[in-house]
């Protein structure tokens, strides 16, 4: 009887060490897909920014927002929060968004 109840207990603290790394990884993730969220958020708030006043300056900056925010989104692919399809497209996105912005600022200027 000592031996099933001391198996029983043995499982028990096992499954708690299983739940707080679950907890642990889970507020990781947590952490991580806010930071790139936030990220993408200011980027697509600053290509709008871009469209209503374009100079070299911001769209200088708006390249570096945007590897800034490619890199992230890699990191957290490697880091297992996102899976290469989810992070490929995420990015993919971004940057049809600024691409189909600087074609709309092109147009504009042609006129």
């Amino acid at each position: 009887m000592s031996e099933q109840t001391s198996k029983k207990q043995k499982r028990k603290l096992k499954k708690r060490k299983i739940l707080r790394k679950v907890e642990q990884k889970t507020l990781r993730n947590k952490q991580i897909t806010k930071k790139v969220k936030v990220l993408i958020k200011n980027l697509r708030k600053s290509i709008i920014n871009l469209k209503n006043n374009f100079s070299q300056e911001n769209r200088d900056k708006v390249e570096q927002m945007l590897k800034e925010v490619c890199k992230e989104i890699d990191k957290a692919h490697s880091k297992g929060v996102f899976h290469k399809n989810e992070a490929s497209r995420r990015k993919s996105r971004i940057m049809k968004f600024y691409n189909k912005t600087l074609q709309a600022i092109q147009n504009l200027s042609k006129v």
